[in-house]
């Protein structure tokens, strides 16, 4: 009895070793599967009851884990829809039919639809468990609007010199006629480019000329007084800007200059040296759709060449013991009774990891590791391959016995 018992412990040991055996060769197929988490064989004796004076030996069982707590290394990839979790968590997804996954893999992509999907077609969730959808297309626009403000922000130099050239107006074209020049971009209605100059002159002590130039017409003046602590005066509040269409025709828009009000709500002053020379407007031309990336903080950006739109935010699920996870095809993870409890949220909201853009996690396999295990499961199944073979050429000398 005891050599029937051995022939089948070598089996139990053949059975396992081939199980390993697998499991090394699934996780040398799945090196450079992006988000696959290692496979790991481990085992178990198992032991048969034996009486007094009779021995019945035992055997091992395999048993198929994963590593899905380790972490794994990332790479750059530069592609916009391309995302990986910085830490603990997984992105979650749903099937066709809504049936909702867990996965560590984010390369996605927009479907015809403009669902955001992952390769095996599984539809990426927000922090809500709804499907993220980017209804913009290729052929999209961002829509541009109108100059209608320039927000004037100087600090005027206390120190410059008071010019005094003939006619005492400035000349675009004598760099001696004016002491400070700033240009800024506005948007007519067409989302063109109209470039505005800004020529500043001190016409005396504490009093300056602003004047504005659209290549060499000159749309607006206004004068500037300050008092002895630098501070304006008077408000400024009739100084508009009419600007041409950058069409060829003779269409004009209007454009606000904002100088803030006077005192301390004022945006020019006059102390020390020339300093917080910021000239902006406001309005945007027309912009196309460039794609959408996901920021470190889950936002769903959608870009445009002229604008970024956050239109939503990426869901990040936690779980208590991941490790129980049931592990499926297309790189994803079921929900089971084991799994635990699960939180959902934005990434970085207190518990939840950041997103890294541009990047995807590999596979944790570690090939030497790999083929090392696969040279000790080689050599340990065909030491069980002995025992068995043993087993058989006694089993061979006892049924000679009766001949």
């Amino acid at each position: 009895m005891s050599i029937y018992g051995m022939m089948r412990t070598g089996i139990s040991g053949m059975n396992a070793q081939g199980t390993r055996l697998s499991g090394v060769a699934e996780n040398v197929a799945n090196a450079n599967t992006i988000g696959y988490k290692r496979t790991d064989i481990q085992f178990s004796n198992y032991v048969v009851p034996s009486g007094d004076y009779a021995y019945v030996p035992g055997g091992v069982r395999s048993h198929v884990g994963h590593d899905i707590s380790i972490s794994s290394p990332a790479h750059a990839t530069g592609r916009m829809g391309d995302v990986m979790i910085d830490g603990n968590g997984f992105f979650h997804v749903a099937d066709e039919n809504g049936v909702e996954y867990l996965t560590r893999a984010g390369s996605f992509a927009r479907d015809k639809g403009g669902y955001v999907r992952n390769l095996t077609g599984h539809y990426l969730l927000d922090e809500d468990g709804q499907k993220i959808q980017i209804k913009s297309g290729p052929t999209d626009l961002f829509g541009l609007k109108v100059t209608t403000k320039i927000d004037f922000k100087v600090n005027f130099d206390a120190s410059a010199m008071v010019l005094d050239s003939p006619g005492g107006d400035i000349d675009p074209s004598d760099p001696e006629s004016y002491n400070h020049k700033k240009s800024v971009t506005t948007y007519d209605s067409q989302g063109k480019q109209v470039q505005v100059e800004f020529y500043m002159r001190k016409t005396d002590d504490n009093e300056w000329t602003v004047d504005a130039y659209v290549g060499d017409e000159q749309v607006g003046t206004t004068n500037l007084v300050f008092d002895k602590d630098g501070n304006l005066k008077d408000p400024v509040d009739d100084f508009k800007l009419t600007l041409p269409e950058n069409d060829g025709a003779n269409g004009t828009f209007e454009v606000d200059v904002n100088m803030g009000g006077v005192g301390k709500d004022s945006l020019v002053t006059q102390v020390g040296n020339l300093s917080a020379f910021k000239i902006e407007a406001d309005g945007m031309e027309s912009g196309a759709f460039d794609g959408f990336t996901f920021g470190c903080k889950g936002e769903i950006e959608v870009r445009y060449t002229n604008h970024l739109r956050v239109v939503g935010y990426v869901g990040i699920t936690t779980v208590t013991s991941p490790e129980s996870l049931t592990v499926l095809s297309g790189s994803v993870f079921g929900i089971n009774s084991h799994t635990g409890g699960q939180m959902m949220g934005r990434p970085v909201d207190g518990v939840f990891s950041s997103l890294y853009s541009g990047y995807l996690e590999d596979s944790n396999v570690e090939m030497s590791d790999e083929l090392t295990d696969m040279i000790e499961a080689q050599r340990n199944y065909t030491a069980n391959s002995k025992v068995f073979q043993t087993g058989s050429e006694l089993m061979d000398v006892i049924v000679n016995l009766k001949r």
